[in-house]
């Protein structure tokens, strides 16, 4: 989860993220910095390290609803569940299964059919090999990527924080006008 500290922005807040507020130029500022900026690095990131099996991944990222507080903004990042096992790779387990959910090796039977991979050994069918790699990762675990956190760093997330900070001094300097 993102959070932007906007509480030095003063007593506009109230104005733009209260009752009547602007959550249009807020959503569009978000999106744009989102569209613009935030996916095409986690894309890119995700080109480098070669993180994109099926392209689902990298296509589910979205962000969240955006929750408004006086002194700051909070969103969450939307994504694929197994997003954390490829950020953060996993430790050796026990062959556990959380029902209602494929089993590891389904899973990767899956990724087996959509990257064309072939079993070496022709008396070996696609769920045996499927299992056998399952069987190594419970074993040895996944190393970490950190395609998301090399992605979305401080800087960029600061770019949003300017942005604001921009955009919201436009609209006090608007209303003082008026005044």
């Amino acid at each position: 989860m993102a959070e932007i500290d906007l509480s030095k922005l003063g007593d506009v807040l109230d104005t733009f993220l209260g009752e009547g507020g602007n959550d249009d130029l807020l959503n569009q500022i978000i999106e744009n910095w989102w569209n613009q900026r935030v996916y095409p690095e986690i894309a890119r990131s995700m080109d480098e390290k070669k993180i994109n099996a099926s392209s689902a991944l990298k296509q589910s990222f979205v962000p969240g609803e955006i929750v408004k507080s006086p002194t700051s903004i909070n969103t969450i990042l939307l994504a694929e569940d197994y997003w954390e096992f490829v950020e953060y790779g996993r430790k050796p387990t026990r062959n556990g299964h959380i029902e209602g959910t494929p089993y590891l090796w389904q899973s990767i039977q899956e990724w087996i059919a959509y990257k064309g991979i072939k079993p070496t050994n022709p008396n070996m069918s696609y769920e045996s090999l499927a299992k056998a790699i399952a069987r190594k990762i419970h074993r040895r675990g996944t190393k970490a990527t950190n395609f998301l956190s090399d992605a979305f760093t401080e800087s960029l997330q600061m770019e949003l924080v300017n942005e604001l900070n921009a955009r919201l001094g436009d609209l006090i300097f608007a209303v003082e006008v008026k005044s």
